[in-house]
């Protein structure tokens, strides 16, 4: 899981892989923490589409880090294609908090996608 940051552009981006689950969480977690600290208003990004498997262990660290980042007048935006984190998003009631985006550059401009759920 990395971590890039354009702060040129105002905001930092998340690039996670492999699986999120009860075992890779905590770093999730963890660089979600990073990227918040030291920001003034956080925009943060979370691409998701290199994840091959996510389930609901990873929606608590998410939830945190949106309200920290709407707290401070920020926001964080994820990016997936895959239907799996779509239709647990949209089983646990999450959909309007996390709308798909297709792209980063798509979560920087705020063009939420209909894509796959």
């Amino acid at each position: 899981m990395g971590t890039t940051a354009d702060l040129s552009q105002g905001y930092r981006v998340i690039r996670a892989t492999g699986e999120l689950d009860i075992l890779t969480t905590p770093l999730l977690s963890g660089k979600l923490a990073d990227a918040l600290r030291g920001t003034h208003i956080p925009r943060l990004v979370v691409d998701l589409t290199d994840v091959a498997f996510m389930d609901c262990s990873a929606l608590g660290p998410l939830c945190t880090a949106r309200a920290r980042c709407l707290d401070r007048a920020g926001w964080l935006r994820l990016v997936h294609s895959g239907r799996a984190i779509g239709l647990l998003l949209h089983i646990v009631d999450l959909t309007g908090a996390f709308p798909r985006y297709a792209t980063v550059d798509a979560a920087r401009q705020g063009v939420v996608s209909a894509g796959p759920r």
